[in-house]
C-alpha cells in the first residue's frame, strides 16, 4: 500500500534501469550530463513524455495518488537530475564505472503489477530512443525549495487515478509496438480500474467526512 498513514511519507518502488547490448552498457558517456549517453537521455525523454499514461501501470491504485503529493519526499516533478531526489528521474552518482551507469525512476509503487509496469517503462523508454525524444533541461535545484513562480513551470505527475486513465486513453500507441501490449488489454485495464476501484471508493463515505460534517 503506497500511502497507509496520513501525514507520513509513503512507500515507493524506485526502479533502476539501464540498457546493455552484447555485454556492453549503453547508458554511459563521460562527456554527457551526469555521465549519460545520448541513448540514456532519449530513454529518459520517453519516460517523461509518456509519464502521465505510464503511471496507469506503475501507480495503478487510487491510494497511489495519496503518496504522490508535494511535501512528503515524493517524486511529483516530471524532470530529471543528477543526484536530486526530488526529481521523478534521478541519475545516481556512480563514478566512472560504465557498468554502473543507470537511471532511477522514482514514481512507481508496489501496488503495480510488475510484469505490466516493467514492460510499460521499457516501452516508454524505447519509444524515446526510437524517436530521439529530448527531455527538458535537467533541474539541479532543490525542487522542494522553489519559489511559487518557478514551481509553476515544472511539470507535475497527475493527481488522481482517473487522470492517468484518461492520459492512457489518449496516449498508448507506444505500448502497442511489437504487440507487447494490446488494445484489448489497455481497454480492459481502464474499464476494470474505473468500475472496480474508482467508482466503489467514490460511493463510500470517508471516515474523515464524519469529522467534517457529522455535526452539521
Amino acid at each position: 500500500m503506497p500511502k497507509p498513514l496520513f501525514g507520513d511519507n509513503g512507500s515507493g518502488m524506485h526502479v533502476h534501469q539501464s540498457l546493455w547490448k552484447d555485454g556492453k552498457p549503453l547508458f554511459y558517456d563521460e562527456s554527457g550530463y551526469g555521465g549519460l549517453s545520448d541513448m540514456a537521455r532519449w530513454y529518459i525523454g520517453g519516460i517523461l513524455k509518456h509519464a502521465p499514461s505510464l503511471l496507469a501501470f506503475t501507480n495503478p491504485s487510487v491510494n497511489s495518488y495519496h503518496r504522490l503529493v508535494p511535501g512528503f519526499e515524493a517524486p511529483v516533478n516530471l524532470v530529471y537530475s543528477a543526484g536530486n531526489r526530488s526529481a521523478a528521474i534521478r541519475i545516481p552518482m556512480t563514478g566512472t564505472n560504465p557498468k554502473a551507469k543507470r537511471i532511477e525512476f522514482r514514481a512507481p509503487d508496489a501496488s503495480s503489477n510488475p510484469y505490466l509496469a516493467f514492460a510499460a517503462m521499457l516501452m516508454a523508454g524505447l519509444d524515446g530512443i526510437k524517436n530521439r525524444i529530448e527531455p527538458h533541461e535537467p533541474v539541479d535545484k532543490d525542487l522542494y525549495e522553489l519559489q511559487p513562480e518557478e514551481a509553476k513551470l515544472i511539470p507535475q505527475v497527475p493527481g488522481t487515478l482517473e487522470e492517468v486513465l484518461q492520459a492512457l486513453e489518449a496516449d498508448h500507441d507506444y505500448l502497442l509496438a511489437g504487440d507487447v501490449f494490446t488494445k484489448d488489454l489497455i481497454e480492459t485495464w481502464i474499464s476494470y480500474k474505473r468500475e472496480k476501484e474508482i467508482a466503489p471508493l467514490a460511493l463510500r463515505p470517508h471516515p474523515y467526512e464524519f469529522e467534517l460534517y457529522y455535526g452539521v
